[in-house]
């Protein structure tokens, strides 16, 4: 018989304490960017993402500082102040982070060029290989949805109150269904 001790059974920490509590599931996400045009092109200058976790809104939003490969237009187009926003690179690390968070794989959005908006600042992502993301139209989710998007329709370019927008409109369609 053998005096050595079951570490498993007598070790110092908790199997809870040191694997933490679980990181809460990103079920839905909503995103939306306010945009600049310049030369027939267009860039985002603002993005707003919202994701839904344990049945509450979390809302991340952002300025976005445009890239040294960005037409030096946007500047002088853009209605808000840039001048101290973070670098694009850096919104679109932290961007590229909320997404890779959402267990679904999709962003639901209201605007049809989001898609390629997104795509054109997660570009400037430090990684080295940037799989797609998928956008897909907020209206998409039922019926109801669509019908609660007729109703309340966008008001505002500020991308924080458009994704705001979409979680009510969400809400309302949840409410329909419970009823």
């Amino acid at each position: 018989m053998s005096d050595k001790k079951d570490n498993i059974t007598i070790g110092t920490g908790s199997v809870y304490t040191d694997l933490g509590l679980p990181e809460p599931v990103v079920r839905l996400m909503f995103c939306d960017l306010r945009i600049v045009a310049t030369r027939g092109q267009f860039y985002p200058i603002e993005i707003a993402v919202l994701r839904v976790m344990d049945d509450k809104a979390r809302t991340w939003s952002s300025r976005i500082y445009p890239a040294l490969n960005w037409s030096t237009q946007v500047l002088d187009a853009s209605p808000i102040d840039l001048s101290t926003a973070p670098a694009a690179v850096d919104v679109a690390n932290q961007t590229l982070n909320l997404i890779e968070s959402c267990a679904a794989g999709w962003i639901y959005s209201d605007c049809s060029a989001t898609g390629a908006l997104i795509e054109r600042l997660l570009a400037e992502a430090d990684v080295g290989y940037l799989q797609k993301v998928d956008i897909l139209p907020a209206r998409q989710l039922s019926d109801e949805m669509r019908d609660q998007l007729k109703k309340n329709r966008r008001t505002s370019d500020d991308p924080g109150v458009e994704v705001q927008r979409l979680w009510s409109c969400y809400q309302a369609t949840k409410e329909m269904n419970n009823e």
